[in-house]
């Protein structure tokens, strides 16, 4: 303490120090804080705990904190109270947690930084009562701090939000150029940018304009833009909206949940509001300028399930804006009543219709072997719907049965086991909800073959004319063409990477299974794909002047039988990913399939597995990710690849593109999970162990 003066200084209330010469020659002497040794050394157990991580070791050598010793901290808070300082503590220490100290802790860890500066201990403890007493202050005198007015930025930014346009229902039927509306940009789940200003011969100048770090967690979401305006959801039920040319936040909702493995795969615009799932089993919808809730809508259990008591309802696929109502769809595995698809008014958010997926028990006739209600699971929805607005139809696509060894066996007085509506398209009337149509393409799936992806509307010449079709897919990735009005089945495409299916009829679509790959107990079996697919939900894109499918696909097999160490829960039995028995080390990449034609065009293979939807654009360009944390753009023509970016984690979600006073910017998010794709060999890519969920917002110079 002998480097130490004892003076007395006058204190605003802005704490804001001021002294004279005259004061500092002629301070009144005070007494140096009491506290006891114990005191100081439960203190440094503290520290330790919630303190040096910041502050350092020797209190004075953090990493990126200011010290809490040394002539330096006493010159700022010399003279001050003890109070004053355990009020600061208290309320703004640790950063990450504020208020996470009591009383007595932040008096203990006060005590220790007493001790480290050399202030003897004593017999009276540092108490709540004697807060009063005055921080010492250094020989050299306190630090001068004036205050000092920051002057405003030197150029104005204005807010985007400011002039910010209503989506109707018009605008999200036929979408600005500019914008990204809707998770695949249009009702037809194309994924196509009519933008071209970024091509072929300059995408090799493409460089990084902004990007943000968004809550950890696993992140899927595609990002949505209107009027130079980015709404991106975060992990735990969060939103940002941005300025989508600089990366401005210029508001943020905070639900701040413990993120669920899967959050939405969609969030919507419509007219002043942004609509979303949210981990608890709520849709709310925000208002774009603000960020406030404008309604939040609990979509309820049905009385005779669950006794009319609410449960967190699991929404991966998100939300749709269609004919004013916001459509959303459920995976929950455990009984039937709790796969459904739900319309709710999108003004506020009061439940129009629901359309369950599930047969349910005791109808005329039976498809799930007179399984029980808690027996018939699956059916579940994992993307958005696709909508056509001349017919008010909207198709979505659903999965495999959650329980399929009840669907095994066909028993006796069961009308068939193929398992309604498992991996089918169901046409659904927007106003009512009534089924117009469907059609199952892989009844009685052994395999967890997901038919649960998008949608594609487009026109599909054909003898002589163009007729308006669905295009339908699943995780053997076949591509399977239905007549929009009735769900007629047209023609399969099968690019060859499925082994289980053997053959399809021309005529009705009906397959026929190879035996050798039906799973037994008796011995273990070779099927292709393995039950992460083919393809996966990452949706494809369609050009759609050509009629062109770009598809992100996988090559892998499975060992599929009783005694695997991978246990699949859908299917019952063990199974194992593995390579292609004629595999050259290359595992997934870009497929075109010419639906003209109904023969690929080409295939740009990788090692690396796709991660991403695709991105197809007027400027003759495909964007993907994949596993290996790489974003890539590619060629349209022969699938080239044409230029890269190394992203801080593995893309996910789907990229999108949009233009702002005339410039065109390409966006790509991270924020997946290397075991969702794994194969073996792909552990080389030496990915983070956190997920990285970051968005990426690429132009030209």
């Amino acid at each position: 303490m002998k480097k130490y003066q004892t003076l007395f200084v006058i204190l605003y209330a802005s704490a804001n120090c001021v002294f004279t010469a005259t004061d500092a020659q002629n301070p009144p002497e005070i007494a140096l804080p009491a506290y006891t040794s114990s005191q100081a050394q439960q203190g440094k157990i503290l520290y330790q705990q919630t303190c040096i991580a910041c502050h350092g070791t020797n209190l004075d050598n953090g990493s990126f904190a200011p010290p809490i010793s040394g002539d330096l901290f006493y010159g700022l808070w010399g003279g001050r109270s003890v109070a004053e300082l355990l009020q600061y503590i208290r309320e703004s220490m640790p950063p990450d947690s504020p208020e996470k100290l009591s009383d007595a802790a932040s008096l203990e860890i006060i005590s220790y930084m007493f001790q480290e500066q050399g202030m003897p201990a004593g017999p009276q403890a540092l108490s709540l009562g004697l807060s009063t007493q005055l921080l010492p202050i250094p020989a050299s005198g306190l630090v001068v701090r004036e205050t000092v007015e920051i002057p405003p930025p030197p150029i104005a930014v204005a807010n985007p939000l400011d002039k910010i346009t209503t989506v109707t229902d018009d605008m999200l039927s036929d979408p600005p150029d500019t914008d990204w509306l809707m998770w695949r940009r249009t009702y037809d789940s194309q994924g196509h940018s009519p933008l071209n200003q970024i091509t072929s011969n300059n995408v090799k100048d493409l460089k990084m304009v902004w990007s943000w770090t968004m809550p950890a967690g696993r992140n899927i979401t595609t990002p949505l833009v209107h009027d130079g305006v980015m709404f991106m959801y975060g992990a735990g039920s969060n939103v940002y909206a941005f300025d989508a040319q600089t990366g401005d936040v210029l508001w943020r909702y905070q639900l701040a949940l413990q993120p669920r493995p899967f959050g939405p795969r969609a969030i919507s615009i419509y007219k002043d509001t942004i609509i979303l799932t949210t981990d608890l089993g709520h849709v709310v919808a925000l208002a774009v300028q603000t960020g406030e809730v404008v309604w939040d809508s609990l979509i309820l259990t049905s009385a005779e399930s669950d006794g009319g008591s609410a449960f967190p309802i699991y929404f991966s696929a998100g939300t749709l804006v269609a004919d004013g109502k916001v459509l959303v769809s459920t995976s929950t595995a455990e009984r039937f009543e709790k796969n459904f698809i739900a319309a709710l008014d999108a003004n506020t958010g009061e439940e129009i219709w629901r359309f369950y997926t599930v047969e349910s028990p005791g109808g005329e006739r039976d498809t799930w072997n007179r399984a029980s209600a808690e027996q018939r699971q699956g059916a579940g929805m994992y993307v958005p719907a696709s909508y056509d607005p001349e017919q008010k139809r909207v198709f979505f696509g659903t999965g495999n049965s959650y329980n399929a060894p009840v669907l095994r066996e066909s028993l006796y007085g069961a009308s068939s086991n193929d398992g309604l509506h498992t991996n089918s398209t169901l046409a659904l009337d927007i106003d009512t909800g009534e089924l117009v149509w469907s059609f199952q393409h892989f009844p009685n799936d052994q395999w967890n073959y997901d038919w649960a992806y998008e949608r594609i509307i487009t026109s599909v010449p054909g003898a002589g004319s163009s007729q308006k079709m669905v295009v339908a897919s699943g995780k053997q990735a076949i591509f399977e063409t239905l007549n929009i009005d009735n769900g007629d089945y047209q023609f399969s495409i099968d690019p060859g990477l499925q082994n289980v299916i053997k053959a399809i009829d021309p005529i009705t679509g009906d397959k026929e299974i190879a035996e050798e790959t039906f799973p037994t107990v008796e011995e273990m079996r070779l099927a292709c794909p393995d039950t992460n697919g083919a393809r996966t939900w990452r949706p494809a894109a369609l050009n759609p002047d050509v009629n062109i499918l770009y598809i992100p696909y996988r090559e892998a097999c499975m060992n599929i039988g009783p005694h695997l160490p991978g246990y699949d829960v859908y299917s019952g039995y063990g199974r194992k990913t593995v390579p292609r028995p004629d595999s050259d080390g290359n595992f997934g990449g870009l497929l075109a399939l010419d639906l003209k034609t109904r023969e690929p065009l080409w295939a740009h293979r990788k090692r690396a597995i796709p991660s991403t939807g695709v991105l197809a654009t007027a400027g003759n360009l495909l964007f993907y990710g994949s596993t290996d944390r790489v974003f890539t753009a590619h060629d349209i023509t022969y699938g080239n690849e044409l230029w890269r970016a190394r992203l801080n984690g593995i893309p996910s979600g789907a990229p999108i593109s949009f233009s702002i006073a005339g410039k065109q910017y390409i966006a790509a998010t991270t924020g997946d999970r290397n075991e969702v794709y794994r194969l073996d060999p792909n552990e080389e890519h030496k990915n983070p162990k956190n997920i990285s969920a970051t968005i990426w917002v690429f132009a030209l110079p």
